[in-house]
């Protein structure tokens, strides 16, 4: 493996990384931007119009301006025990790394423990298309490495992949726990989203993306004058399908009870719709894909008399459900009837002071980018008045 390191004579940031490769021995190539003109333009290039010295490369990843958590893990080199920063975040999605951004800017030394890979579910998106300030619509990975890369330009540390198995009380500190490290820091901003809830069915994963959605919001667009079908029966069910009303041609509704249970008011306003067919004790078996890869249609069984067909469909939306990514936190702070983290009105602080929650896994959220990041906003301005007032 041959890594580079970019960077400049006189930045003291550079200094400290070159220490810590000497320090634990990782053989590099030290790269001087000044004297260098290419090298100059691929730093450019990696910070998408302007350079954020020091970079490493090794050929296949880069880092930029790493601290050291980030260069421990990046290396395969042991973590230090403890770690102590003013604001530890946990979960790198768009929530958390808005936070990281801005609290980062303060120059409030901020840490983000990742246990999967920076950027979130959007990863697993292929197109985002309602996300201001992208018209022609931008891929989920690479709207979560820009994200990424922005944190970490201003000096934030984006640690992963790392498991955080717990939170505890470490007095007037909060103890972020970790297999071998524990990051103590007065401020903690949990942002550890959540997943749809699935039906884990045949088809299930491998036609995500591919016909089957778990956000009208999303992907409504996408189904315009086309057929689809809608798994669900409950508040979120109803309110989304009469958003994708706005482009679909028509729903098959497939719900495993007798009688929708969303409130009264969205179900008569959905019934009233003659596009929309209901098909009550109806349970999806299986999605099943075309000769070209996208879902064709959904199996499904009707619980009455056990009959099963495959109904045709260009699209199938399932609404059963988030399910908050909150287990690490049980017993540390207020929880609502669904495990996700509880806040007062107005604010994203928990019950207990100094534990923030930011995103998906908050309660009330809405499970948008967008959102998420508004939420990143609002939780770094609330710890920096927390700091503050320490």
């Amino acid at each position: 493996m041959s890594v580079k390191l970019y960077g400049q004579q006189k930045c003291p940031d550079c200094a400290e990384v070159r220490k810590w490769l000497k320090a634990n021995g990782v053989e590099h190539e030290p790269v001087d931007v000044d004297a260098d003109e290419a090298a100059m333009k691929r730093v450019t290039e990696m910070g998408y119009g302007t350079p954020a010295l020091p970079v490493i490369e090794d050929g296949v990843r880069k880092l930029v301006r790493p601290g050291p958590c980030e260069l421990a893990t990046f290396f395969g080199r042991p973590m230090p025990e403890k770690v102590e920063a003013d604001c530890v975040i946990v979960g790198a999605g768009p929530a958390g790394l808005t936070a990281a951004l801005y609290l980062a800017r303060e120059r409030i030394r901020t840490i983000v423990v990742e246990r999967g890979t920076p950027g979130g579910q959007i990863n697993t998106t292929n197109e985002v298309e309602n996300y201001p300030g992208f018209p022609q619509g931008i891929s989920g990975p690479e709207l979560g490495e820009m994200l990424t890369h922005q944190a970490r330009r201003f000096g934030a540390e984006v640690v992963h992949p790392l498991e955080v198995t717990g939170l505890g009380d470490g007095g007037d500190m909060h103890e972020v726990l970790t297999e071998k490290t524990v990051f103590r820091a007065p401020a903690v901003i949990a942002a550890t989203g959540s997943d749809y809830r699935r039906l884990g069915v045949p088809g299930d994963r491998e036609l995500s993306g591919r016909g089957v959605s778990y956000c009208a919001t999303c992907d409504g667009p996408f189904f315009r004058n086309k057929t689809v079908a809608v798994i669900g029966g409950g508040n979120t069910a109803v309110e989304e399908s009469l958003f994708l009303l706005k482009f679909v041609k028509e729903i098959h509704l497939f719900h495993r009870g007798g009688e929708l249970t969303a409130q009264k008011a969205l179900v008569e306003e959905l019934l009233a719709d003659q596009r929309v067919k209901v098909n009550y004790n109806h349970e999806v078996k299986s999605f099943e894909a075309g000769e070209n890869g996208l879902i064709k249609c959904l199996t499904v069984r009707d619980k009455t008399s056990g009959a099963e067909q495959c109904a045709p469909v260009e699209g199938a939306f399932v609404f059963i459900g988030r399910v908050p990514n909150t287990a690490c936190f049980e017993g540390y702070a207020e929880f609502d009837e669904w495990k996700f983290l509880a806040t007062a009105t107005g604010i994203v602080e928990t019950n207990r002071p100094g534990f923030f929650v930011a995103g998906d896994c908050r309660s009330g959220a809405k499970a948008q980018i967008a959102t998420a990041v508004g939420d990143g906003t609002l939780a770094s301005f609330q710890v920096r008045d927390y700091l503050n007032r320490r």
